[in-house]
């Protein structure tokens, strides 16, 4: 186990979740007091109680620190609840209150020690591609013609920030479009570490993810040599927009004003440009708790990491085709949670 700091857990919406996942799980009063919070919203009374659940829960997590499976489920429920097109629910608002963050700080110490090494690692081995059931096959050769991908990428992207042009720029308004930060185009492969027995990571934390019982896996070919970036802090995100800008503002006003309650020139990272200088960009976990659902400051505006999930690895790079041995999955219940078996 690799220990992270417990103000990188702290400092971002969806490390908050986590630690509020984590503690719900082994604490009762305090899930039924969120589930009741849903219901009710966030007041003042309400807030004092889940303090003091908070408080309550610390004993448990400290005598017995959560394993790795109990991390991954904390990880895909707080995945899971990531919102890019509407102000935050319930969960994340009550987790913006200074006191709230306060009583997260032991549980936060004591699951920083205990974070998976491949929480904080670099891209591992073994990638796999989870199969998108609303995309082309991964049997086809044009779902891994990359480069291909991040032309239409860019194509598409100026094309939707045009179009918004002729929307009203009041953030106000109920409008929506493009909401995500990353190269989403189903010629760009996104690719996740396989965990052994547990499947690929791919099929527990997604970001927007439909729910499914089954799935299929691919495993990927690297050719040659390939050049990977690693964002593993929220300062490193940062970095590659500052780097790399594209200025997205229009397209992205309605949507991120919503979760963020900022006006700002908005920027995202520019994939072509950062595609002649790099194959691969890899997202470790501890940086998407950091980073993601939150305004991120940068020169000349603001950014955010939206719909890029944990320890995803997007191909930006004519490098990776599909393996030759694709596997099928099923989700079932077993005893108190869940696993995903190989069918």
């Amino acid at each position: 186990m690799s220990g992270v700091y417990s103000s990188q857990l702290l400092s971002g919406p969806r490390g908050r979740r986590l630690l509020l996942e984590l503690a719900s799980s082994r604490h009762e009063p305090l899930e039924k007091l969120l589930i009741q919070t849903v219901a009710t919203g966030v007041n003042s009374g309400i807030q004092g109680q889940v303090i003091v659940e908070l408080g309550r829960s610390v004993p448990a997590i400290t005598a017995e620190p959560p394993n790795e499976y109990e991390m991954l489920l904390a990880l895909r429920e707080t995945v899971a609840s990531a919102q890019y097109w509407q102000a935050p629910d319930v969960e994340d608002a009550l987790l913006t209150h200074k006191s709230v963050s306060a009583a997260l700080r032991p549980i936060a110490e004591v699951v920083a020690g205990v974070v998976p090494d491949w929480w904080v690692g670099d891209m591992g081995g073994q990638q796999r591609r989870v199969q998108d059931e609303f995309a082309m096959p991964l049997s086809d050769p044009a779902a891994w013609r990359a480069g291909a991908g991040v032309q239409q990428w860019y194509r598409r992207a100026m094309a939707e920030e045009l179009h918004s042009q002729q929307h009203d720029p009041n953030p106000e308004n109920d409008i929506s479009g493009m909401w995500w930060s990353t190269p989403a185009h189903e010629s760009i492969p996104a690719t996740t570490r396989s965990l052994g027995d547990l499947g690929p990571v791919g099929l527990w934390a997604q970001e927007d993810m439909s729910i499914s019982q089954y799935a299929i896996t691919w495993p990927i070919d690297i050719i040659g040599s390939s050049r990977i970036l690693e964002l593993r802090t929220a300062a490193d995100y940062v970095n590659l927009v500052e780097r790399y800008p594209l200025r997205m503002t229009r397209s992205r006003l309605h949507d991120w004003y919503r979760v963020t309650g900022t006006v700002d020139e908005w920027f995202i990272p520019h994939w072509g440009m950062i595609a002649k200088d790099y194959d691969a960009v890899h997202l470790t976990t501890v940086a998407y708790l950091e980073a993601a659902t939150r305004r991120l400051p940068i020169a000349g505006g603001s950014t955010m990491l939206a719909g890029w999930s944990p320890d995803v690895t997007y191909w930006i790079g004519n490098c990776v085709v599909g393996g030759s041995r694709p596997q099928e999955w099923q989700h079932k219940s077993v005893g108190n949670g869940d696993l995903w078996l190989a069918a």
